[in-house]
């Protein structure tokens, strides 16, 4: 109820208000009209002027007017007062009724005063002020209607004073059109009643949605804003100021534009202000307290002329975006472009789009042996140390060159230039001597190398995938070399490559096409001679190449993956043809890193040993020190459970590597194989002996047997048994050979015989030895 008389309340108010002033604006109007039609008509009734009654009719007429426009003049159009007005509108009313009755009976005065011309110019002017009434009185009903009936009466009464009776169609016409105009009046007042309830409505729904805005922008994280036909900022509120650093003093009437930063995107909000168009999230940037900010506009044209719309701050949200964009091209690790980075610069280098090439050059770089110290020492070491690999290298490199890590411990260095390939090894030594100089890491002082492949395109002759191919095998081919070295792509790495592919395409079918064999090379007991085992030497007998020792294929099948199914392959066959060979001898399998890898491994020896019949305690797998070195956890646990079935293992090729004395305590291994490059310098270096001879007391201390590879000669016999070597092994005793070589007494002992006898002589020398300390020969 209260709502509902307070709304009637506001209506009544508002009517009153736009009543008086409708009429107070229409009083000059009305005021010049009436005073112009009254002096046309005494003009033209001059000659009748000396008539009393025109001139008693003429100063009314003035009088009324004058109070019209003086009732007008001196109301005050802002007040609120209901009372106040209610009273101005009854004496305008009156006022102008008072002009609307002087005009009723002046028509009929006029009349009677001539004829003629006269009396038409007459008709004019009374029928111009009878439908005047909707421009005049169309605000005021009431004096609207005594208008009507007052001009309609004094119409009819000129008409009957000129024409009598005969005047009654004339007479009906003033019916029908004071009928017309007093329905006009209705209109006019219905709408006039209509648009200030309406306008009421619209106030009343704008309090509200100002209402609920100012609510919205209290509990929201948006602000609203506005702007004025020509961009500046309106109704400025408190929240907005504050986000944008000022207040809604110095922001009102401030050009919006001047908020943002130059760019683009203001650029678009200019034009969307200027065209009054509708836009959402557009980002614009600014700068607020000295601090880099985003926010995001979106607004609408409003009916009044204004642009209305909200602004969040999407700052964070954008660094979130910068942030999942670096992480998209650039390495997390060392800030250096990535892989895709890499990829996208080299196409745009090459001119992948535009069909163009470019002098492009490409240095390839792989770490030494990183895996070993970012084992031993700890990833947190091994990060550092890849963080500072890559300073360096950034550091010997143009602004536009671009220095990318590729993932794990590899490199790219991308370089344009028309320099020859004398500039460019003498870049790449560079990069080999940054890598290798010493890194001071939390005290600790560590040395890596690296190898580095190179390789180039000239205009148009190669493609992004083509350059990349080139400089890994330019890598490959520096690997071969051995640490800290570069090659330089040429023709011959590619018909090196071509023809690993052909042998990789090969050995997928060597095992069904029975073209695998397994040589066996023994070893001796150099205190007493004897044979006390054999190594297994896996041989391909190539149809059109002939013999391949395992050197020339078995990285092709580790890296192709091949080696899964042929070192399963050598374990069973080995297995199975040694099982019924006589003697008691153990026999030897090497297996690579990717067999030790492998879950199925040990359940595939069990399943071999219970086929074959072959004792377990015979078998000894050898591996080298890669193998816990790309392994680590997952081969120390498949080695421990070939030795849960029985078998031994041995580490081959022991004190060629980093770190060997230290897997020897992370594994107790049962035999460890002296590397031959000690051997072969053996009789002429005391180095080489005092190493032999501190492996061997160091083994014997830790309960393992040790073993000497590569023996050539009598001298290097006797020189490792002196030094303190359990088992011998080389070309001297025997060379490998197929199994039905050793498949019987007979026949091992003929092999061995076949030197020259110098292993039976050996072995007849050691029992006399032995005889003469009064030992037992076995």
């Amino acid at each position: 109820m209260n709502g509902t008389a307070t709304q009637t309340e506001a209506m009544r108010l508002k009517v009153l208000s736009r009543r008086l002033t409708a009429a107070s604006a229409g009083a000059p109007g009305a005021v010049a009209s009436s005073l112009a039609s009254a002096a046309v008509l005494l003009g033209v009734f001059h000659g009748s002027f000396r008539n009393v009654a025109m001139v008693i009719w003429a100063t009314a007429l003035i009088l009324a007017v004058l109070l019209r426009l003086g009732i007008s003049m001196t109301s005050d159009l802002t007040s609120t007062d209901e009372a106040y007005l209610s009273r101005r509108l009854r004496l305008t009313a009156m006022a102008m009724s008072a002009v609307s009755l002087a005009w009723g009976i002046g028509l009929p005065v006029f009349a009677a005063s001539g004829q003629g011309g006269p009396v038409a110019a007459l008709a004019c002017v009374g029928t111009a002020m009878f439908v005047g009434v909707l421009l005049m009185h169309r605000a005021i009903p009431v004096a609207a209607y005594v208008h009507i009936a007052a001009l309609g009466a004094g119409l009819a009464g000129t008409a009957y004073m000129v024409a009598g009776l005969a005047a009654w169609p004339l007479l009906a016409l003033l019916v029908v059109y004071a009928f017309t105009l007093w329905q006009a009046v209705q209109r006019i007042e219905s709408q006039f009643i209509a648009s200030i309830g309406a306008e009421i409505e619209y106030a009343a729904t704008a309090d509200t949605v100002s209402m609920l805005l100012h609510e919205y922008e209290e509990q929201s994280s948006d602000w609203l804003w506005t702007t004025g036909p020509r961009g500046n900022m309106r109704d400025v509120s408190a929240r907005f100021a504050a986000a944008a650093g000022s207040d809604i003093d110095r922001m009102e009437g401030k050009s919006l534009l001047s908020l943002f930063q130059k760019g683009e995107e203001r650029d678009r909000l200019a034009r969307h202000l200027i065209e009054q168009s509708p836009f959402r999230d557009l980002l614009v940037k600014l700068r607020i307290d000295g601090e880099t900010r985003f926010w995001r506009l979106s607004a609408r044209a409003r009916p009044d002329g204004r642009m209305g719309g909200v602004a969040r701050d999407v700052t964070n949200d954008r660094m979130i975006e910068e942030r999942v964009a670096f992480m998209a091209h650039y390495d997390n690790l060392t800030g250096l472009a990535n892989r895709y980075l890499f990829n996208e610069r080299l196409r745009v280098m090459l001119g992948a789009s535009e069909g163009r090439g470019a002098n492009v050059a490409l240095f390839y770089l792989d770490l030494d042996d990183f895996k070993s110290i970012n084992d031993t020492r700890g990833h947190l070491v091994g990060d550092r140390l890849l963080r500072e690999v890559g300073t360096r290298l950034e550091q010997e490199v143009r602004a536009d060159d671009l220095v990318a890590r590729l993932g794990g411990d590899e490199f790219a260095v991308l370089i344009e230039t028309r320099a020859g390939m004398g500039m460019l090894i003498e870049r790449a030594h560079r990069f080999l001597s940054v890598v290798r100089e010493a890194y001071e890491i939390e005290g600790h002082h560590y040395r890596v190398s690296t190898s580095i492949g190179v390789a180039r395109c000239f205009d148009g002759d190669c493609d992004a995938e083509e350059l990349m191919r080139r400089a890994d095998l330019a890598l490959f081919a520096a690997k071969k070399k051995g640490r800290d070295t570069l090659a330089i792509f040429e023709p011959a790495l590619d018909r090196e490559a071509r023809d690993r592919r052909e042998l990789e395409t090969d050995l997928r079918e060597a095992i069904a096409r029975g073209q695998l064999r397994i040589h066996y090379q023994p070893t001796i007991d150099l205190d007493t001679g004897a044979t006390t085992g054999y190594e297994a030497l896996l041989r391909w007998h190539h149809p059109r190449r002939g013999v391949i020792g395992p050197a020339e294929f078995l990285d092709i099948a580790e890296n192709s993956g091949l080696i899964i199914p042929v070192g399963e392959w050598v374990i069973r066959q080995t297995l199975a043809e040694t099982a019924a060979w006589q003697g008691d001898f153990r026999i030897a399998i090497n297996l690579s890193p990717t067999q030790v890898r492998s879950p199925h491994l040990a359940a595939l020896v069990a399943q071999a040993i219970h086929t074959s019949g072959i004792a377990a305690e015979r078998i000894e797998f050898e591996i080298t020190e890669h193998v816990l070195m790309q392994q680590g956890e997952a081969a120390t646990t498949t080695l421990n459970k070939l030795r849960g079935l029985g078998a031994r293992i041995a580490l081959d090729d022991f004190g060629v590597g980093y770190s060997s004395l230290g897997y020897l305590q992370q594994f107790r291994f049962d035999r460890i194989k002296i590397d031959r490059n000690f051997v072969q310098r053996l009789e002429d270096d005391a180095d080489s002996q005092a190493i032999v001879s501190s492996i061997t007391r160091m083994a014997e201390a830790m309960g393992i047997a040790t073993t000497a590879e590569g023996i050539e000669n009598r001298r290097q016999l006797d020189l490792l048994r002196k030094l303190g070597c359990n088992e011998a092994q080389g070309f001297l005793i025997c060379k490998p050979a197929p199994g039905e070589t050793f498949a019987t007494a007979e026949a091992a002992e003929a092999a061995l015989a076949d030197k020259g006898s110098v292993v039976l002589e050996y072995r007849k020398a050691r029992r006399n030895a032995n005889q003469r300390r009064g030992g037992q020969v076995a």
